[in-house]
């Protein structure tokens, strides 16, 4: 739709690969380092902030280590190890004894190879820290230098600064937090996607662009959302260049409002 409306191949943000942000950058550099001293490197950030994209450079960052990922963050131990093994290539039977001793071993392997291992979690803030106390232990049995990367939500934050998880927090060798971003930044990141699609910038209204980069609140994802809705409602009027009308159009949707909106909405219905 919006490829053949503006003949081009991509429209933004659809490229497989997302060059980093300056700050994203500089995470990646440390994740890279911390990551070899056997404990815990932790980033987190709000919904949106580009965390999942800092997870897959890391794990395309080489450096003759295996990242191993647990996509889902399970309840039980059982389905953490199952996902676990499959990212290893490792057939899981449903013994987690005979399933941890066959990760040793995997890991072991790959250490007579010179490669380490370092195992990458989204949404960590989702996982029991029993979960992450056992994936500790387990590596810890380990040769060599292994790392732990949580990606989370920053309640995260929160949970380990508890007592009780203070052995989980004193194992942390990194931490860094996804800042939202300034709206010059926003503005950076969409003209930067509108020129890796062969877009030009004048096919967005500087207007329309301030708009959606001070509706997007600092957040990536609301950013590349809402340039894709109002990219949509140009296409539907037929028109050459996004304008504020079109951003706008797309702000109307129930998702962009505030709660309090909602609520005066209602009352006022009511009456």
């Amino acid at each position: 739709m919006i490829q053949s409306h503006f003949g081009i191949t991509h429209a933004p943000f659809t490229h497989d690969e997302q060059p980093l942000l300056e700050a994203q950058k500089e995470i990646l550099e440390n994740l890279r380092v911390h990551s070899h001293q056997r404990g815990f490197c932790l980033v987190a950030g709000t919904p949106g902030t580009g965390k999942t994209v800092l997870r897959k450079a890391f794990a395309q960052s080489g450096d003759r280590r295996v990242c191993p990922h647990i996509t889902r963050t399970l309840h039980t131990y059982a389905g953490t190890l199952r996902i676990l093994c499959q990212s290893l290539a490792i057939e899981y039977k449903g013994n987690d004894l005979k399933c941890e001793k066959q990760v040793i071993e995997q890991v072991h392997a790959l250490h007579r190879k010179g490669k380490a291992i370092a195992l990458t979690i989204d949404d960590a803030h989702l996982m029991p820290p029993q979960h992450l106390r056992k994936l500790r232990l387990l590596l810890e049995d380990t040769p060599g230098n292994y790392g732990i990367i949580l990606f989370a939500q920053t309640e995260l934050l929160a949970n380990l600064a508890l007592a009780v998880n203070e052995d989980l927090q004193s194992r942390i060798t990194y931490s860094a937090l996804l800042l939202p971003l300034t709206p010059e930044d926003i503005e950076a990141f969409i003209l930067r996607e509108f020129e890796r699609s062969a877009l030009a910038h004048s096919r967005l209204d500087p207007a329309a662009l301030h708009l959606i980069a001070t509706s997007a609140r600092g957040i990536l994802r609301h950013a590349v959302n809402l340039t894709t809705a109002s990219l949509i409602q140009t296409v539907r009027t037929q028109s050459t260049t996004t304008t504020t009308a079109h951003v706008n159009t797309a702000l109307m949707q129930p998702h962009w409002r505030e709660h309090d909106y909602w609520i005066t909405r209602e009352n006022d219905d009511e009456k």
